[in-house]
């Protein structure tokens, strides 16, 4: 007790001393110049240095800090003093660094994605959307009536009819001459017909190729389940899509269309979608695949059908059974308040779309590439939605469209970037940010071949020799549903700094507390005590 008192510090006692000691050095010895202040400023200093010492001394014998103790320690040698002071200092700069890497590795990752369930019920996810397109992209039956009822020009032979009807499939490897164009262009003019309408007229019928469907075990109208819309395939017909602005729903049965995806609570074929298809081989007119049957598109209801998009080939007297492992992926408050700059994410609503209900990576992308496509070319594709605000391509920009529809395979604009370059490019292309929350159908198919007396006593499949019976269904009740979170919040960077300066030196808010008392609150409390 008597050595913590002879500790206790007051500020005034130190003052007199001091005082008492100038006046005895002035009456030893004396002047004449009596303008000056009676405490000198280095005397000022002195005590603050002399009050601050005292108290770091204080600090250091009673904290509960690693290694301060013995710095001002009397039982022990200098060098020990020394010694001590060397790994207090060693620490506390260790302390900042590993400190300051830390709040470096938050700010470098800010968001990270982890596995949240391998349990989440498959009922609170979105059945996918599912698009067929027929590998024949224009029908025999209605491209001979169009030859039969079309007029050309005078002068022009209606061999050219043909060459215009090839002329719909867009292909990607080969030019139009000029020439052929503008005759391609008088002969629709002379028909009151663009382009786009032809396709139409010439693409098969969804109701033909998909004859029968079951959904969720029930016997349903496929012109119900199914309607038609414009992809980078051509005309194809798409199953709980509800990514465009508008339906093509006929209209009689248009109020009868959920407004919302289709769910499924179970799993197995006989909880999905079957449906029988019907490859009209005899009315192949246009294709560029060598067999007969159709291309399966599984994405996103919300997501316009790319090549992004899960890809499966269903072919003739087959079976196919299409097993869906969905995956969910969502994103935490904390991220949707978080600045965009920092998550690098956006979520559905945050962005308005041309011609598409909802924002995500892929309807960016696609709408980017129509962009590119608009400025290369000064109008619209015609398989791209059109509120009215883009003038429709024509005939006579078809070699434009052929030249941009190769954009829509690659994901940078310029086709002739070097690798180096595309290595060092550290933003999304077309500005594009991937989303927060997003639905992924990991597929799997098993084929066999197709038993054709399953329509022995059906006779509306008296002819369906080569028929596709499909089947497409989730796969297990339950699915991996990921959480995108920050990577620390105040708690988790409170948490993970506190642990640092703890582990080296045994820091705390207590600690802390004690700095400042030492430093404000003790001297107020001894000078309230002397008084």
């Amino acid at each position: 007790m008597a050595f913590k008192k002879r500790r206790i510090f007051d500020l005034r006692h130190v003052q007199a001393q001091q005082m008492a000691t100038t006046a005895s050095h002035r009456r030893s010895h004396p002047t004449h110049n009596h303008s000056h202040n009676p405490i000198q400023p280095q005397h000022r200093f002195r005590q603050i240095g002399e009050w601050f010492t005292e108290n770091m001394r204080n600090y250091s014998q009673t904290t509960s800090l690693h290694g301060f103790s013995y710095i001002t320690r009397q039982d022990i040698s200098r060098n020990e003093r020394w010694f001590w002071l060397v790994v207090v200092i060693l620490a506390i700069i260790t302390s900042i660094v590993l400190v300051v890497v830390s709040w470096y590795w938050s700010q470098e990752t800010p968001t990270v994605t982890v596995i949240e369930s391998s349990h989440f019920p498959t009922w609170n996810i979105p059945f996918p959307a599912v698009t067929i397109c027929n590998f024949n992209k224009i029908s025999k039956i209605k491209a001979l009536s169009l030859l039969d009822q079309m007029q050309v020009p005078v002068g022009i032979n209606r061999s050219e009819l043909h060459n215009l009807f090839n002329l719909t499939l867009l292909p990607v490897d080969t030019m139009i001459s000029n020439d052929s164009l503008h005759i391609y262009d008088r002969i629709l003019n002379l028909n009151n017909l663009t382009l786009n309408r032809l396709t139409q007229q010439l693409s098969p019928d969804c109701i033909e190729m998909i004859s029968n469907c079951i959904w969720k075990g029930i016997n349903t109208r496929c012109d119900s389940l199914f309607q038609r819309i414009d992809t980078m395939e051509g005309q194809c017909c798409t199953f709980n899509y509800f990514g465009g602005i508008s339906n093509n729903f006929p209209e009689k049965i248009a109020y009868q269309v959920p407004k919302r995806p289709y769910r499924v609570t179970g799993c197995g074929y006989p909880t999905g979608l079957s449906v029988l298809l019907n490859p009209m081989i005899s009315d192949y007119y246009g294709t560029f695949f060598s067999g007969f049957g159709f291309r399966l598109l599984l994405h996103d209801a919300y997501n316009f059908p790319d090549e992004n998009s899960e890809t499966k080939v269903v072919t003739t007297t087959r079976e196919s059974f299409v097993r869906i492992n969905p995956e969910s992926t969502y994103a935490t408050n904390d991220i949707r308040r978080m600045d965009l700059s920092l998550r690098n994410c956006l979520f559905g609503s945050e962005m308005a779309m041309h011609g598409l209900r909802r924002y995500s990576f892929i309807n960016c992308m696609f709408e980017c590439r129509v962009r590119m496509t608009v400025d290369l070319c000064g109008c619209l594709p015609p398989y791209v939605y059109n509120n009215g605000s883009y003038k429709v391509c024509g005939v006579l920009q078809t070699n434009c469209i052929i030249h941009s529809k190769r954009l829509f395979s690659h994901a940078l604009a310029n086709l002739n970037f070097s690798l180096s370059i595309v290595r060092e490019t550290d933003s999304f292309p077309c500005g594009c940010l991937p989303d927060c929350q997003s639905n992924h159908y990991v597929s799997e198919s098993t084929t066999g071949r197709l038993d054709m007396s399953y329509f022995a006593n059906r006779p509306t499949f008296n002819n369906a020799t080569d028929r596709i019976l499909l089947h497409v269904f989730f796969s297990d009740l339950m699915s991996t549903r990921y959480r995108t979170d920050i990577f620390q919040n105040w708690l988790s960077a409170l948490a993970s700094f506190g642990g640092l300066l703890g582990l080296i030196m045994g820091f705390s808010i207590v600690t802390a507390f004690e700095f400042i008392y030492f430093l404000t609150f003790r001297p107020v409390f001894n000078y309230i005590n002397r008084e």
